[in-house]
């Protein structure tokens, strides 16, 4: 974009008017179906509203989905014709529909009288907008929570290793672990578990149920998987943005002002009876599709780019095309330069003005001795131009230099490998995919605290005095904290031991009195603050047999409820500790290692010393952990990995293009990690392959010529995007050309 383009970009008029198009979006979940209404303008994908309701059954999808896209449209004066579709894992057999599951989405549009465009997995949307919006392939554990299901999904390297559900207990923790425990084929889980719910449910006391719960116990995490809470309405959201990449690649997600990198991802088509059939594509289509390879993100292929093309057939503009220039400004025309020099040259004459018709100029005599000087003067007005002229010329030939960055497109090739980083390895082993490794270790330590949750009753006893009676005919001795009970259940206890006398012979003598003695109620609080004379059952003992009585009023007995350190409470501290811990140790050995990596989730620890401030059901506001913790891992040298990258890629490079090690995109999902630090992990290579230019030829034939006209010759090569010139020192536009010299002139191969 030249200097005029940019100004005209900034002004408020000029610019095209940008056709919204508008959308439905579905998604379909185990218990909720959520609705919202989308909107692509342009290169921009807008989210206007977004609504949720639940279903028992699917015979009542239907219905449900009728009342929430009224619900979505609302009063809007404008309903789109088209809707996407989002839809469970399990209801695809090898990325096709079942049949029964086909007919129900036939059944909506024919129902609602809409177009349908797509479908496409929960799941994959989700990972698909996970990569788009944190530009980088995910690794992680999705898991949705519902009121009655929940859903788990191993992603790693971008790719889908696969979903379960099943109807929740109580504890979510547990339920993620037994859906986990199916992917027994993972040997080491993603050390990461990113959370979204199903319908409107807060998430944020489910993330701290999972912050605590042990999952090192039964599953097979490297370490304690660090949990985050995804945006809500995610499931509906990535179904619309993978709708919209599918309408225009360059789309950008608005949540942000974010914008997306480009994708090629494909979605599915929905064939309906006789009214929607599936088009084969066109052949000019596919052999342009076979020419690029296609991102694999879980879509299948479909015929949605037709309906892109329809989208531009009915005036949807490009946000990039050129701007008019303002008719405000004007640039000379070649006749007003000319009328400009015609006035300089009349002024000049009018300073001596012309003899008059029918007379001969003449000229006058100069003074005796200024000859010399006006035959000199004549000279310079003649030289000097000539001399600045020539003094340019060698200038522009010697010293002006120019940089041309020629932004070509590439080719990416993805490829996935089994890799080993062997600390025993001395070179690359391109064949078994083995790369040197190199033991690293390092202790970290640091201290944080959190706030208390647990609840606890604190208070006091309530204590009295009690007479014991003895119906029996022998003495009964009764130890000091011998058991009392009311016929209420208060539990009191003997405060010393004592021994009562047999009750005479006679029967109508009354049971032997004891002495008063201290008695404590077993529990703090008001209840047990009972009355005088109230009977308490001794022992094992029938009332009929030892019975006691209370002497006087029982008193002292108060409770309240105060803040204690629960057990999860250290959990959660604990876990959260060591997450920053092991951040921190990556960082310190990612500064020691020159030019190598070290992955934190390879990374083991081992505890040194953990103290806290408050023990478990400690009275305390808050609370803090100090911890020392030793890490451990294998550190690699990216080259390397690079170099079994080349190695894969080498025989799929086409002749016209050529391996861009410096442009090549790795990414490490750790496996394993073998007691004698041998580092398996998974490996994802996105190969970037460079068009072959030949600078020579381009030098040749830009030199001399205008910026524009070199962005002409640039643009009649194939896969060259376009171009950048930078003159130095900086030269006026309307005189600037490329330098004559080869030997001025850079070219620099970019990748846009």
């Amino acid at each position: 974009m030249n200097l005029f383009e940019k100004v005209t970009s900034l002004l408020p008029f000029g610019k095209p008017q940008v056709q919204a198009e508008y959308f439905f979006g579905l998604n379909i979940g185990p218990e909720n179906l959520k609705v919202c209404l989308w909107a692509l303008e342009g290169d921009k994908l807008k989210i206007l509203n977004t609504v949720s309701g639940k279903y028992s059954s699917s015979d009542e999808i239907v219905e449900v989905s009728d009342k929430l896209l009224d619900q979505a449209l609302g009063d809007l004066p404008f309903e789109p014709e088209k809707i996407l579709f989002g839809v469970p894992d399990s209801w695809l057999i090898d990325d096709n529909l079942k049949d029964q599951y086909l007919q129900l989405l036939r059944n909506i549009v024919k129902t609602l009288d809409l177009k349908p465009m797509a479908y496409v997995s929960s799941s994959h949307a989700i990972a698909h907008f996970l990569e788009k919006t944190e530009s980088a392939p995910t690794t992680a554990v999705l898991l949705g929570v519902g009121e009655t299901y929940a859903a788990v999904t191993v992603v790693r390297g971008g790719k889908i290793d696969g979903t379960k559900v099943a109807k929740r207990a109580d504890n979510l923790g547990e339920d993620a672990e037994k859906l986990l425990a199916n992917f027994t084929e993972i040997e080491v889980l993603p050390s990461r578990m990113l959370l979204y719910s199903f319908g409107d449910s807060d998430l944020t006391k489910q993330k701290s149920t999972l912050l605590s719960y042990s999952w090192m116990s039964h599953l097979s995490f490297l370490h304690l998987p660090k949990i985050d809470i995804l945006e809500k309405d995610i499931e509906i959201n990535s179904v619309a943005l993978a709708g919209a990449v599918e309408l225009n690649p360059d789309v950008k997600y608005q949540r942000s002002e974010t914008p997306l990198s480009k994708s090629a991802s494909t979605l599915a088509v929905i064939p309906e009876e006789e009214v929607i059939p599936i088009h084969d594509e066109p052949k000019e289509t596919a052999s342009a599709e076979a020419s690029e390879p296609r991102e694999n993100l879980g879509f299948v292929a479909g015929d949605i780019t037709e309906q892109a093309t329809e989208g531009e057939k009915e005036g949807v503009v490009n946000d990039e095309e050129p701007v008019e220039e303002s008719s405000n400004l004007k640039t000379p025309s070649e006749n007003e330069l000319q009328d400009e020099d015609q006035e300089e040259e009349y002024q000049e004459r009018a300073v001596a003005p012309n003899p008059p018709l029918g007379e001969v100029a003449q000229w006058e005599t100069p003074p005796k001795g200024k000859w010399g000087i006006g035959i000199l003067r004549g000279y310079l007005k003649f030289i000097i131009p000539v001399l600045v002229l020539l003094i340019l010329a060698a200038s522009y030939l010697f010293l002006v230099k120019a940089t041309v960055t020629i932004f070509v497109e590439p080719k990416v090739l993805e490829k996935d490998a089994q890799v080993t980083a062997d600390p025993k390895a001395k070179s690359v082993d391109e064949t078994n995919k083995i790369i040197p490794g190199q033991i690293v270790e390092t202790q970290v330590s640091g201290s944080d605290k959190a706030s208390a949750t647990g609840t606890k009753q604190v208070g006091e006893s309530a204590k009295g005095s009690v007479v014991l009676y003895n119906a029996t005919s022998g003495p009964v001795s009764l130890a000091s904290g011998t058991s009392m009970v009311t016929d209420g259940g208060i539990k009191f206890t003997l405060d010393s031991s004592l021994q009562i006398a047999s009750k005479s012979a006679s029967a109508a003598d009354p049971p032997t009195q004891s002495k008063a003695i201290g008695a404590t109620a077993d529990k703090i609080g008001g209840d047990g603050n009972i009355p005088s004379d109230t009977e308490l059952k001794v022992g094992n003992y029938s009332k009929s047999e030892v019975v006691a009585k209370t002497q006087g009023n029982f008193s002292g007995g108060s409770s309240k409820d105060v803040t204690v350190v629960s057990d999860e409470d250290q959990k959660k501290l604990l876990a959260s500790l060591a997450s920053s811990l092991r951040k921190q140790a990556q960082d310190k050995l990612q500064g020691k290692l020159a030019g190598k990596k070290i992955l934190e989730e390879a990374l083991t620890e081992e505890i040194v010393k953990k103290a806290y401030s408050k023990n478990i059901n400690d009275q305390a506001p808050e609370f803090s952990l100090n911890l020392i913790v030793n890490y451990k891992g294998t550190a690699y040298l990216d080259s390397d990995l690079k170099s079994i990258v080349s190695k894969l890629v080498e025989t799929n490079v086409p002749g016209d293009f050529e391996l861009n090690l410096a442009e090549t995109e790795t990414q490490a999902d750790v496996s394993k990690v073998d007691k004698d630090g041998k580092l398996i992990f998974l490996a994802r290579f996105k190969a970037k392959l460079t068009p072959k230019l030949n600078v020579e030829e381009i030098r040749s034939k830009i030199k001399g010529k205008t910026p524009q006209q070199v962005a002409d010759i640039l643009k009649s090569y194939d896969n060259v995007l376009g171009s950048e010139i930078k003159l130095s020192p900086p030269i006026p536009a309307k005189i600037a050309r490329l330098p004559l010299l080869d030997k001025n002139i850079k070219i620099e191969v970019s990748l846009k």
